[in-house]
């Protein structure tokens, strides 16, 4: 895999964290871990990742400790970036809307640092074809969010209106996701029809896309993963 592809999987979950950070919100709240967006430099370190990578007991202490550190470098930055849920749930539409573009922003500036410093870490422990398939695994979790990253866009050729399309599904699901979890209600039923809304998003996107388009998404995102797995094994933890 080259360079640029190494980097695009771990660009993918800055568009993922400026979509799903309305989950991370309530779900916050709710006491449980909800649809966070899959950082892949964190998902190395998920036993199912592991497995179908295929990796040696020495690779999975190895990458153990980067997404040991990794956590670490992230709550000091996002604590030295003043970035702070509390509070949003008592906003208005327009507000809140306004603070978490402002929370994107700086999510997306620090994703970009620790990806710069980390990733190479990543890369001296994974081969090449791990790393490609990382980088398929990724796609996969991102759903419809991967078309925000700049080049997936790119090689699916996706047009302007295309993308601007694109954002207003993810935007009017956000505001179904926070109408969610603002309702209240048993945790495991708001797991449920978050997953629902999830695939409902991820099939109006689909629908944006050419044949061609589609065709070429496929291919990108490789052999189907249960990214369901990513879920469930990020609550556990």
């Amino acid at each position: 895999m080259s360079g640029k592809g190494l980097f695009r999987c771990l660009s993918i979950a800055a568009a993922l964290l400026v979509v799903a950070t309305a989950d991370q919100v309530y779900a916050q709240r709710g006491g449980m871990m909800g649809a966070q967006g899959v950082n892949p430099l964190q998902l190395v370190s998920l036993e199912p990742v592991q497995k179908e990578l295929g990796l040696s007991s020495e690779k999975q202490d190895k990458l153990k400790d980067i997404g040991n550190d990794v956590r670490e470098e992230m709550t000091q930055e996002r604590a030295g970036a003043g970035i702070d849920f509390s509070g949003l749930q008592d906003l208005s539409r327009e507000e809140r809307q306004k603070r978490m573009a402002e929370i994107g922003v700086k999510m997306a500036e620090i994703n970009k640092k620790i990806n710069a410093k980390f990733l190479p870490k990543v890369k001296e422990v994974l081969d090449e074809k791990q790393m490609a398939r990382l980088h398929e695994i990724a796609v996969q979790a991102a759903g419809s969010s991967a078309f925000q990253d700049a080049d997936v866009a790119k090689d699916l050729g996706l047009t302007k209106e295309q993308q601007d399309k694109i954002k207003k599904i993810g935007d009017e699901y956000s505001e179904k996701t926070r109408a969610l979890f603002t309702s209240g209600g048993d945790q495991a039923e708001m797991r449920t029809k978050m997953t629902e809304l999830r695939k409902e998003q991820n099939e109006k996107a689909a629908e944006v896309l050419t044949k061609d388009q589609s065709e070429k998404f496929e291919k990108m995102k490789g052999k189907p993963f249960d990214v369901a797995q990513l879920r469930q094994r990020r609550r556990q933890q």
